[in-house]
This record gives C-alpha cells, sequence and structure tokens, in this order.
C-alpha cells in the first residue's frame, strides 16, 4: 500500500475517484499501523528490559502512519476549482519521508519483537533441560509422574514456540532443520515415558539403562539444534559444512562450463578438473556400495571415464579460443561445451535410477515388517536365542535403510530434501540400536507390561519413518521431473 502512494504517477489533475482511492490506501496504511503497533506496545508491557526502545519505535510508528492519512485526506485539500479534477496533494516529498520513517520505525519494532521470541525459546528449552535432568535421576514412580506432567506442558510450550518460528523462517534449508529437530522432540517425548518406566520398573536391567539414555541424549541434541537454527549460531564457532550431493555439484560444474560462452577467462581450467574430481568421488559411494546393482555401477564407471575425456576436449579447445578466438574455434567450443553438459545430465540420471531404484526395492521389501514382528514375539516367549538372530537381522535391515538415505541424498534435487535425508539417516541409525536394547529388556522380562509397550514404541517409530521415505522419494522423482517447482 505504501508503494501505492508513493508511486503514483505525478499528473497535475486527479479525478475525485482516484483522489478516493488514494485516500483509501492512507487510511488503511494508518490502520494497519495502529494494529500492528498495539501488538507492539503489548509486547512491550510484558518485556521490561526492552519497553523503552520498543515504546519509542511504536510511537514513531504511529505518527508516520498518521502523518500518511492527513496527506492523503481529500477534506484536508484546498480545491477552489469547481469542476471534477483537483490537484492532488503537492507534498510527494512529505508522503515519502513519511513512508521512509514507518519502514525504518516498524523495522525496529520487528527487530526488538525477533529478540524476544529468540529469548523466549532459549527461556523455554533451559527449563525443557532442567526438568529432564530431574526426570533422568528419579527413583520412584510417583515422582515420576508428578515430574513427566510439568515435562509435557513444557514440551507443549516449547512446540507452540518453535512451530511459529519455523513458519516464520524465509530460509528453506533453516525450515527443514527446524521441521527435523521438532519431530525428533515429538516422537522422543512418547520414547522417553516408556523408556524411563521400563528402567524405574527394571532398576538392574543393563539394556534398558542404554535404551533410555539414547531417548535422553538424541532429545538434549535435538534441543541443541533448535538453539542454533534460532540464534543463527554453531558450537564452538564450527561452520557448517554439509558434503557436497553429487546433484549440486553436477548443477554448479554445468554452470560453469556454459558460463565460458560468456567469458573465456572467468575461471580456470583447474578449477573444472577440480570440480569434475569431486563429483566423481562421490560417485564412488554409488560403485562402492554393496547394494548397486551391477549395471548400475557399469554405467556410472562408464559415463565417469567419458566425462573426464570430454572435459579434457572442452579444455583443450578453450585453451585454443583464448589464444585466437575464430569462428570455427568458437564453434568447436560450443559442441565441447553441449557435450560435456550432455554427460554430465546421463550421469545425474544414472545415479538418480541408481538410488531411486534401491529405495524402491528395500521399502517395498520392507513393509511388511517381519523383523520387528518376529522381535515381540521371541520377546515376549523369552527367547534370547532367538531375539539375539532377529537383531541381527534388524542391524542388516539398518544398514541398508542408511546407505539407501545416503544415496537418495545425493540426487534429492533441493537442499530441504537433502536435509530430510539426513534427519531419516539419523533416525535409522538411532532408532536401530534402540529397538535391540529394548528387545533384550524385553526377553530379559517377558511378562513385563511396560518393557512389551516400550518395544511396541520404538518399533512405531521405525515403521513411521518407513513410511516417511515412501513420500521423501515421490517427492524426490518429481524434484527429477520438474513435477515440484525449486
Amino acid at each position: 500500500q505504501i508503494t501505492t502512494l508513493i508511486n503514483h504517477k505525478d499528473k497535475p489533475k486527479r479525478s475525485d475517484k482516484t483522489l478516493q482511492a488514494i485516500q483509501r490506501v492512507g487510511q488503511a496504511v494508518n490502520l494497519a499501523v495502529g494494529r500492528f503497533v498495539t501488538v507492539g506496545e503489548a509486547i512491550a508491557n510484558e518485556n521490561h528490559e526492552l519497553k523503552e526502545e520498543m515504546s519509542v519505535a511504536c510511537i514513531e510508528a504511529r505518527r508516520a502512519g498518521e502523518t500518511i492519512a492527513q496527506l492523503t485526506d481529500v477534506a484536508s485539500l484546498d480545491h477552489p476549482e469547481s469542476d471534477s479534477h483537483i490537484t492532488i496533494f503537492t507534498d510527494k516529498t512529505g508522503v515519502v519521508k513519511a513512508a521512509r520513517l514507518l519502514l525504518s520505525s516498524v523495522t525496529k519494532v520487528l527487530v526488538l519483537a525477533d529478540r524476544i521470541v529468540i529469548k523466549q525459546i532459549i527461556t523455554s528449552r533451559n527449563k525443557v533441560l532442567a526438568t529432564m535432568e530431574q526426570l533422568e535421576k528419579v527413583s520412584s514412580f510417583q515422582e515420576f509422574v508428578q515430574i513427566f506432567s510439568q515435562f509435557g506442558n513444557e514440551m507443549v510450550e516449547f512446540a507452540h514456540l518453535t512451530g511459529d518460528r519455523q513458519n516464520d523462517l524465509k530460509d528453506e534449508k533453516k525450515k527443514a532443520r527446524m521441521a527435523a529437530s521438532r519431530a525428533v522432540l515429538e516422537k522422543c517425548t512418547m520414547m522417553l515415558l516408556t523408556a524411563s518406566k521400563t528402567c524405574l520398573r527394571h532398576p538392574d536391567c543393563e539394556s534398558a539403562r542404554i535404551n533410555k539414555d539414547g531417548v535422553f541424549h538424541r532429545m538434549r541434541l535435538a534441543l541443541e539444534q533448535v538453539i542454533e537454527i534460532v540464534t543463527d549460531s554453531r558450537p564452538n564457532g564450527e561452520n557448517e559444512m554439509a558434503p557436497i550431493s553429487i546433484y549440486s555439484g553436477i548443477k554448479e560444474f554445468k554452470n560453469k562450463v556454459e558460463g565460458l560462452r560468456e567469458n573465456l577467462y572467468f575461471l580456470s581450467k583447474e578449477n573444472l578438473s577440480t570440480m569434475l574430481e569431486v563429483i566423481l568421488e562421490h560417485t564412488e559411494d554409488f560403485t562402492d556400495s554393496a547394494y548397486t546393482s551391477h549395471e548400475h555401477r557399469e554405467h556410472i564407471l562408464e559415463l565417469s571415464k567419458q566425462a573426464k575425456m570430454e572435459l579434457e576436449q572442452l579444455v583443450s579447445v578453450w585453451m585454443q579460443a583464448q589464444n585466437q578466438k575464430t569462428k570455427d574455434l568458437m564453434e568447436e567450443l560450443e559442441v565441447a561445451i553441449l557435450k560435456t553438459c550432455q554427460c554430465m545430465n546421463e550421469l545425474k540420471r544414472e545415479v538418480h535410477s541408481a538410488a531411486t531404484s534401491l529405495a524402491a526395492d528395500l521399502l517395498k521389501y520392507h513393509t511388511d515388517h517381519m523383523v520387528l514382528k518376529a522381535l515381540k514375539i521371541t520377546g515376549v516367549e523369552g527367547n534370547l536365542e532367538a531375539v539375539a538372530e532377529y537383531t541381527c537381522k534388524l542391524s542388516e535391515q539398518k544398514e541398508q535403510l542408511v546407505e539407501m538415505c545416503r544415496l537418495l541424498r545425493h540426487v534429492s534435487g533441493t537442499e530441504p530434501l537433502e536435509i530430510t535425508c539426513i534427519h531419516a539417516e539419523d533416525t535409522f541409525q538411532v532408532t536401530g540400536p534402540q529397538i535391540i536394547s529394548a528387545a533384550e529388556t524385553l526377553a530379559l522380562h517377558p511378562s513385563s507390561k511396560i518393557a512389551k509397550e516400550n518395544l511396541e514404541v520404538f518399533c512405531e517409530a521405525w515403521e513411521s519413518q518407513l513410511s516417511d521415505m515412501s513420500m521423501l522419494l515421490r517427492e524426490i522423482n518429481d524434484v527429477f521431473e520438474g513435477r515440484r517447482g525449486k
């Protein structure tokens, strides 16, 4: 609305209709500022340490809103002419000035409110952590139930605050990381309940203690990650260096190659060679994997070899073109650019096909959850030998699924989907051993209802992650086929 006011074309005469429209916009701006400032003032009253700064920013914003309303008020304009055309406000500079003041004061209010939100999330996280420490130390059921009910309320508050924050985030990557951390906390709350109760019921059971410790550790990591995202910081000043995926590596490499059309001197041949080397090193994740089919492995190796040859040819023509820009050489360079990019596209398609076909096969194969069912049955029977046998099978399954997530990350196509793949990999890595410790506890205490319920909760988390993978696979395919936006 402010832009509309400032951009209105300066014609000396305006019709009544236009004047009325401009007046409506001026009033709308003032009303919107009024509503906005009311919220700012309410925030100021609740947060004494920022009250003064916030109040000043609110007063400035309100004053600027009122100025805009006055400057666009038709009634306050002198119009001696009696015809239907009258001169619009001549003080356009006044409106621009007021608009600038308004935008800067509104920004101040937002920045201050943001500081308060971050502080609320940190305070909420600290409360959750303090209660978690109490929960870890309790030794009686009664005390546990009491503290857990407080913990539940604190987690609900934390979930609300971080949910609002997630919706406000503009960076899709941060949004995906926040969603992953919040999902961990949500699922772990139920695990924490059953794992702690199992530990209280069987205080001398080592596998029950291992199971419980795993949940607490995972929750602390997730809480830490939320604070990192919210405060935009990394512990010990580390840089967040996610490994580069093949997909993003190829995209960057092709951009550089295609850039040669515009500028033959903007990068060195060493630079391009290094980029290709990095991409081809990553393809070893596929060629070294026990789960990649022979056919895919052969194709990836062939295309890697071809890519090196195409780049050699490209570099040769490019170096010549730097010395003498003849028409023939430029045409030859264009052909070399096209052939190099085509080869990279084929490599991308091949790794995509290898990752997604493996994922589709594994997800189909594991939908029956046979190993989980067998663990529940043999656990209730107290059959330690059979439980040991099935935990080995679950460990194998976990390795397959972790590998699947790693390969899918290379071809996921967008940073948020890459983060979702990393989150899935972590979930399988952690949940596998937790199911095993829960099954061992049940096998040692086969008549324990709580140990049985605890195993159920961890198995459900595994099943839920598997069904999430089917959805993720569909999204990755959609991005690849261009059915889904960036």
